[in-house]
């Protein structure tokens, strides 16, 4: 299939399917299922355990990790109860060059008494003792998820105008609800060791470069370590300091109706600058929809950022900078993702991979930089 006849929707399923194929490396969701099972029964209390309807998520981005839904039968404290439940485990091949299946169970955890809608996670298997793999459990939660081409396909392109208008709000007061949290109180200090570097962005910055450097990724090195520095040396100073979700694009939100339900795929969380999540959407989009029209009744770009600020009380400053930020940041995982696409398919995706670099240094010479 080639790059010049591929539309929006194919491009976005077949990233998608390329990374799953990458994640479960032909591991049968029968293997699965017996590995579920172990794990589920060597939990204390927990006795005569049933696993059935294995199967992968539908047609949304589902992040940098594996996921697998599935349905659990079992007795604990003499009652036998029936679950439905999600699997995130750590991808065979990884597009990044670290990842911390207890840190996004922890995280999660944490975030279970606080406003912001997490499914509720059961159990982890840190070291992969019964799942082959590190990974963990929690509750499925009602609703579903739009795929990365929310503008095309999807819940949010299948609603009609006024409840697109709805839905893209409640994105944005999710985003909020997520940066009131007072990361420090819920014990989540341990993100401040995420990468090296004094201040936040400084932090982001580098676990990215750490990224390319792992990936020996040597074409675009050059360009983006001037952007890096670039950005260190400017780094506002005058901004709050929030959880961040650090995925925050339309896919990773749950909806039923126009309900946001759960918020999902935490592994690139982050301590940063709320700006950080509210112009990462729209650069996710501009590589990826940059030309399809704006869907009817969504609010646009601007008009969230007006919206964040009404309705969380912040002021939102640097916003230039912040969506640079962004542009670096899917600089980097497009450039990841050059090398872990499989060369047999990777010439019809570089179109779209080259976007992200080719956005960024748009924006250094711009500024000078380059």
């Amino acid at each position: 299939m080639s790059s010049d006849v591929m539309n929006t929707d194919e491009i976005g399923s077949g990233i998608v399917a390329i990374q799953r194929k990458a994640r479960f490396a032909d591991t049968s969701t029968d293997e699965w299922g017996v590995r579920l099972r172990e794990l589920i029964t060597s939990q204390p209390g927990i006795s005569q355990a049933n696993v059935s309807n294995v199967r992968q998520v539908g047609t949304a981005a589902g992040g940098s990790n594996g996921t697998l839904l599935f349905d659990a039968d079992y007795v604990v404290d003499g009652q036998r109860t029936d679950k439905k439940l999600v699997l995130r485990f750590l991808p065979v091949k990884g597009l990044f060059h670290r990842y911390d299946v207890k840190a996004q169970f922890d995280l999660q955890k944490a975030l279970e008494t606080s406003d912001v809608p997490v499914p509720k996670q059961l159990w982890l298997d840190q070291e992969g003792r019964y799942l082959q793999r590190p990974g963990y459990v929690m509750e499925q939660v009602r609703g579903g998820s739009t795929p990365m081409t929310w503008m095309t396909s999807g819940l949010i392109a299948d609603a009609t105008p006024a409840d697109r208008r709805k839905m893209t709000t409640a994105f944005v007061h999710a985003l909020a609800t997520i940066h009131h949290v007072d990361w420090k109180a819920a014990g989540l200090q341990w993100l401040e060791r995420r990468a090296t570097g004094s201040r936040p962005i400084e932090r982001e910055v580098n676990w990215y470069w750490d990224a390319l450097i792992w990936s020996k990724s040597s074409v675009y090195t050059d360009r983006l370590e001037k952007v890096r520095q670039w950005l260190i040396a400017n780094e506002p100073t005058d901004t709050d300091t929030v959880l961040c979700h650090g995925d925050a694009n339309l896919g990773n939100y749950l909806f039923e109706g126009t309900e946001i339900t759960a918020v999902v795929d935490w592994e690139m969380a982050f301590l940063g600058s709320p700006e950080c999540d509210l112009a990462f959407l729209k650069c996710g989009d501009q590589i990826l929809q940059s030309e399809t029209p704006w869907p009817e009744g969504a609010i646009s770009y601007d008009e969230m950022y007006v919206e964040y600020e009404r309705f969380s009380g912040r002021k939102l400053k640097h916003m230039d900078y912040f969506e640079f930020f962004c542009n670096y940041r899917m600089a980097v995982i497009n450039v990841l993702a050059m090398g872990h696409f499989p060369p047999e398919v990777l010439e019809s995706f570089m179109p779209v991979l080259r976007r992200g670099p080719e956005l960024c240094f748009k924006r250094a010479q711009e500024l000078g930089i380059l």
